[in-house]
């Protein structure tokens, strides 16, 4: 079996499918766009017997396929079907024909499939699916869904004293640290390893008032992220009195929380330094008020509920900034827990 290896000063590239082997490994497969909101390359239907392909270009095997006009792909006829059929519109790269063209492939009850033989062979990519009802020959402008493949980014490395302009879609790694591009910053992922602690400075409200805890006052937030959740700690040590606010005491989150459900992970610790002793309790949050905030700080009480001497039930009261407990310089506010990242 012989071996080869290429390119060099006494061995160039000599075939197309050296080249097509070597290049194809340069970038993936897909349309050249950041974001898939684009309309490169995108395919519409108006409910005739073609479709239009948007402006725009790609990467396929190797090779750089581009259109600077809306093109016009027909639509292969179902007249004949008894049932609705899906198809597929894809970019093909056919090696014995020296192209890349847009090729509609008809499919069954569920799409074709995509041809794969890179080198010499056809690879296609796919731009989208669709829809033809039984005895039609034209796609309805809803029957068409979005297939295409991004190229994207390669990872980019860097520092944060000197970082490039955020890319949507792209990976950057600073030491161990990972972010996300969404085109106007860069959004921490996570850490290698073992994950970082991070710090916020959280905002704290009554209704639509921010609470001004005095100035110097400690009010420090971090956390780590691990995949989609996020450890939390929060602790609020104030220099002032605020005024007392009838809405309960929220705090921002650094990322926002799911939205399916409460999360009740948190526990809260008050400890009074003036004379009000110390309670433990629990925060949560209410996603159909915010999904960036602890929605409810809450303690636990007794309380005579039917009018009985003796006949306490279990209650729990909203934290206030002035209920149950009277928060000002001396007093020591901390929570703790983690929660599922939206």
């Amino acid at each position: 079996m012989a071996i080869a290896s290429y390119p060099f000063s006494s061995s160039p590239l000599a075939t197309e499918a050296q080249y097509a082997l070597t290049a194809s490994r340069w970038g993936n497969d897909g349309v050249h766009t950041d974001d898939l909101t684009s309309t490169a390359l995108k395919v519409t239907a108006n409910g005739t017997s073609t479709l239009s392909i948007a402006a725009g270009s790609a990467f396929v095997n190797g090779a750089t396929f581009e259109n600077d006009a809306a093109y016009s792909l027909a639509v292969t006829s179902n007249s004949g079907g008894s049932s609705a059929r899906k198809d597929l519109v894809v970019l093909r790269y056919d090696a014995s024909a020296d192209s890349i063209v847009p090729a509609y492939k008809t499919g069954g009850t569920s799409a074709p499939g995509l041809t794969n033989s890179p080198g010499t062979g056809v690879v296609e990519i796919p731009l989208a699916e669709c829809t033809v009802a039984a005895g039609a020959s034209v796609v309805a402008s809803g029957a068409v869904a979005d297939r295409r493949w991004g190229v994207g980014r390669p990872v980019a490395y860097g520092t944060s004293g000197a970082r490039r302009p955020s890319r949507k879609g792209q990976l950057l790694v600073e030491g161990n640290d990972i972010y996300l591009g969404d085109g106007a910053a860069w959004n921490f992922v996570g850490t290698a390893g073992a994950p970082a602690w991070s710090t916020y400075t959280p905002v704290w409200n009554a209704g639509s008032t921010t609470i001004n805890w005095g100035s110097g006052s400690t009010n420090v937030g971090r956390y780590k992220i691990f995949g989609k959740t996020c450890h939390l700690k929060i602790q609020l040590q104030p220099t002032g009195n605020p005024p007392a606010y009838d809405d309960p005491i929220q705090v921002s989150l650094p990322s926002a929380c799911q939205s399916a459900i409460r999360e009740v992970g948190f526990n809260v610790v008050f400890t009074s330094g003036n004379g009000e002793g110390s309670a433990v309790g629990t925060a949560m949050t209410f996603p159909t008020e915010s999904t960036s905030r602890i929605a409810r700080i809450r303690f636990p009480l007794s309380s005579n509920a039917s009018g009985t001497p003796g006949a306490a039930v279990v209650n729990s009261v909203n934290m206030l900034t002035n209920e149950p407990f009277n928060i000002r310089s001396g007093d020591v506010l901390t929570l703790n827990g983690t929660y599922e990242l939206a």
